[in-house]
């Protein structure tokens, strides 16, 4: 007996440290795919707030369409009693003039007072809803029978050469960085 014990002591005496090693290897192998989970989560927090900025800016699109088509009247080929034409320039701040009839309990009489609120309370919604909101609708165009509606918002580290068509650079005063705003445009029919 005395001889059996002597025989396992020695191969656990030669045994010794490696499963210290085989700790080591695991934890660091460990190590690794957690920080490649953790660079993975941080990647894909990063494109669920520029997947849901695009979508605000659909919406936000779509919204404006439906107050052109709601107010038809204002959009005419032969003769537009209004127009929700916007010629200014981008701001990261919401607008300053209030229209008469946005004020709660104020009936709108003409149909450019309804598109002069439907701009106003839509700006403020973009601007409120995106970094960098805001939007400009483009005059009818009667050959195509549409108008264009975009959507700009800030987005940043992004460039912009993949959508240059859709940013119309006219609508940036100097001094603002393009290369970081998105421009979402859609088309409307009234």
């Amino acid at each position: 007996m005395v001889f059996l014990n002597k025989k396992i002591l020695r191969k656990r005496h030669s045994q010794r440290g490696v499963g210290m090693i085989e700790v080591l290897v695991a934890v660091t192998i460990s190590a690794f795919a957690l920080l490649g989970l953790a660079g993975l989560q941080v990647a894909a927090l990063k494109y669920q707030k520029v997947a849901n900025f695009r979508a605000l800016a659909s919406q936000y699109g779509a919204d404006m369409a439906d107050r052109i088509r709601a107010n038809a009247t204002a959009v005419s080929a032969t003769a537009p009693t209004a127009t929700y034409q916007t010629t200014d320039q981008y701001t990261t701040s919401a607008p300053s003039t209030v229209p008469a009839c946005a004020v709660a309990g104020t009936a709108c009489a003409t149909p450019q007072a309804i598109a002069d609120k439907d701009i106003y309370q839509w700006r403020v919604a973009l601007n409120n809803a995106m970094a960098g909101g805001w939007g400009t609708i483009s005059a009818y165009d009667a050959v195509n029978r549409s108008i264009t509606v975009t959507v700009y918002y800030s987005e940043p580290g992004r460039a912009q050469a993949s959508d240059a068509s859709t940013c119309v650079s006219a609508v940036f005063p100097s001094g603002v960085d393009q290369t970081s705003i998105r421009c979402v445009a859609t088309t409307v029919t009234p």
